[in-house]
């Protein structure tokens, strides 16, 4: 089964883009307009990656990362942030709980090879957690 991203981002132009490509790189992906949509997609969804904008209406990319941080589920989802405010913000989005921060305009192809990194640790992650097997 596809890796399921979820793309939050107040501008439909760039979330239709973020998700067409994602697509091509055969993930399941699920959208979001703003943080507070964010919460509710990401916990009917339960996806293995979140990438999100920062500056969006209703609720901002970093109270969305703070508030997905606080759900057990979540403890081990990677985090994406992307913003156009420069390196203040994105270090403002890792201190939040972001595992990865980039800025706009934002290289693609080298976003996909995050995106593989960041899925890869985590499978090694919950690999390294599994109880050994008694038998």
């Amino acid at each position: 089964m596809p890796d399921k991203i979820l793309v939050v981002d107040d501008s439909a132009d760039t979330r239709e883009m973020m998700a067409k490509l994602l697509e091509l790189e055969a993930f399941t992906v699920v959208t979001a307009e703003d943080g507070r949509m964010g919460l509710r997609v990401a916990d009917d969804e339960l996806p293995d990656l979140i990438i999100t904008d920062i500056n969006m209406p209703n609720m901002s990319g970093i109270e969305m990362i703070k508030e997905l941080r606080k759900q057990p589920w979540c403890q081990n989802v990677p985090i994406m942030a992307i913003t156009a405010y420069g390196n203040g913000v994105a270090k403002d989005a890792l201190a939040a709980g972001a595992d990865r921060a980039a800025t706009k305009p934002i290289q693609f192809n080298a976003v996909i090879v995050e995106i593989k990194e960041l899925l890869a640790d985590k499978l090694r992650d919950a690999a390294g957690r599994r109880e050994p097997d008694p038998g």
